[in-house]
C-alpha cells in the first residue's frame, strides 16, 4: 500500500506499529554508561550478601534458600501466612517498605528482592527487626 506514491512499511508487518521497548534501557546504557550499571549490580549484590548474613545471625529468622542473585528467602520462626500478612500491611501503612509473603516448598515465608542500588544493609536490619 501506497500513500502519495510512498511505501510505508508499517502497513505491511504489525510488529513495526509495537512500542520501541528497549530503547529507555538503551538511552539509560548510553547516559550513563556501563561503569554505572556494573555498580549498581554489584551494589544489590552486595547488599543482598550482607543480608543473608542478617538472617542468618538472626534467631526469629532461617533463611531457606542461599542468595539467588539478589532475592532472600527467608522465614519468621512460628510465623503463620496470617502473620506475614499483617506484616506486610503494617510495612505499606507506616511505609517502612513493601515486602510480600510467598510461599517455599509449601511454607508461607517471605522475601527481599534487591533492584534498587540504593538500598542498604542497615534498610534490611530495619526490616528484619520489625518481624520480632
Amino acid at each position: 500500500m501506497t500513500v502519495d506514491g510512498e511505501w510505508n512499511p508499517s502497513d505491511y508487518a504489525i510488529q513495526l506499529t509495537r512500542r520501541a521497548r528497549g530503547l529507555p534501557f538503551w538511552f539509560s546504557l548510553a547516559v550513563h554508561g556501563t561503569a554505572a550499571y556494573t555498580s549498581a549490580l554489584e551494589q544489590t549484590l552486595s547488599v543482598a550478601r550482607a543480608g543473608a548474613q542478617l538472617i542468618r545471625t538472626a534467631p526469629h529468622l532461617e533463611l531457606l534458600a542461599d542468595p539467588d542473585l539478589s532475592v532472600l528467602l527467608f522465614e519468621r520462626t512460628g510465623w503463620e501466612l496470617a502473620d506475614y500478612q499483617r506484616w506486610t500491611a503494617w510495612l505499606v501503612e507506616t511505609q517502612l517498605g513493601f515486602v510480600t509473603p510467598t510461599r517455599y516448598r509449601g511454607r508461607p515465608c517471605t522475601r527481599f528482592a534487591i533492584v534498587n542500588p540504593q538500598t542498604t544493609a542497615a534498610d534490611l536490619e530495619l526490616l528484619i527487626d520489625s518481624m520480632r
